[in-house]
């Protein structure tokens, strides 16, 4: 049953289901379509990457996100990952969208919000005054680990659209009428991981696909909003969470090279001003063949 949002919440909803999209004008043009992955036994939405391929066998170094698809007869089964902190500060604190183009292009139907944009202030995931370095950059909250981990917990609202009567905003721990499962978390090695189940019978209207759909292509869009950009005349080292010089100095990548490979830093993409990715906004695609067997 469908969860009553508050009225700002509705609200909220009506900016994430319009915003976030991964939606583009519709385009006519080939994607490469990489081979779809046969998943024998069904994957827990748990948060937990262990049911996954390690590496994640896709990596975005714009995004620093790392993701995974399967599916088996019954369900499309879709992961993401990132180690990096400033991406999972957007993830959290922004919100994120997964798209899916049953046709095989970057025209997506179906929107699955989650995490919601919220109002927690995450800036004490960052020290502050002593903690500031010469360079002006910080370090890492020693209990950064432990903050992360509650602020991917308390996600607990998601929301979809495009799956007709199955459309709204939930609670994580809902079960939907139409069997779509999101879960994130932050695992031992401090990567976020996010998940997702989304039964074919919400893409086809088919309890199960059959060897007609082998080869059928499908495409997977993972986007995250960055900040809004300061207005000019503002200090560039502001934080937009209200921590101050915030900056790349210390921060680093769990254990596992899931989302990011081995030599590439997390520092890479503005090395500059590592704080400048906060207010980047990426999409990430992959397409694909539904695989069968």
């Amino acid at each position: 049953m469908h969860i009553r949002f508050l009225k700002n919440n509705a609200v909220l909803l009506l900016v994430v289901l319009f915003v976030f999209s991964c939606s583009t004008s519709k385009r006519t043009g080939k994607y490469t379509v990489l081979p779809g992955t046969w998943q024998s036994q069904p994957i827990v939405i748990d948060g937990d990457c262990t049911d996954w391929p390690s590496p994640y066998p896709n990596y975005d170094a714009k995004a620093m996100v790392a993701y995974a698809t399967s599916n088996d007869a019954d369900n499309l089964y879709i992961t993401m990952q990132t180690g990096d902190p400033l991406t999972q500060v957007k993830i959290l604190k922004q919100g994120m969208t997964v798209s899916i183009d049953t046709g095989g292009r970057k025209d997506p139907s179906y929107n699955i919000n989650y995490p919601l944009p919220n109002e927690t202030d995450l800036s004490e995931l960052f020290t502050q005054g002593e903690g500031v370095k010469k360079d002006g950059s910080t370090h890492l909250s020693r209990q950064f680990e432990q903050k992360l981990r509650k602020n991917a917990e308390s996600a607990s609202q998601f929301a979809i659209d495009g799956f007709g009567t199955c459309s709204g905003g939930y609670m994580v721990a809902q079960t939907l009428p139409c069997g779509i499962k999101v879960k994130i978390s932050v695992d031992e090695y401090k990567q976020l991981v996010w998940e997702a189940v989304v039964p074919f019978k919400a893409l086809y209207n088919r309890d199960q696909i059959g060897a007609p759909y082998a080869g059928k292509a499908i495409s997977v869009c993972f986007a995250v909003k960055g900040f809004k950009s300061q207005s000019k005349g503002t200090d560039n080292n502001a934080s937009p969470m209200g921590a101050n010089n915030m900056g790349g100095g210390g921060m680093g990548a769990g254990g596992r090279p899931n989302s990011t490979p081995m030599g590439a830093s997390v520092n890479s993409p503005a090395k500059d001003n590592p704080m400048q990715r906060l207010y980047e906004s990426t999409r990430t695609w992959k397409h694909f063949a539904i695989a069968w067997q």
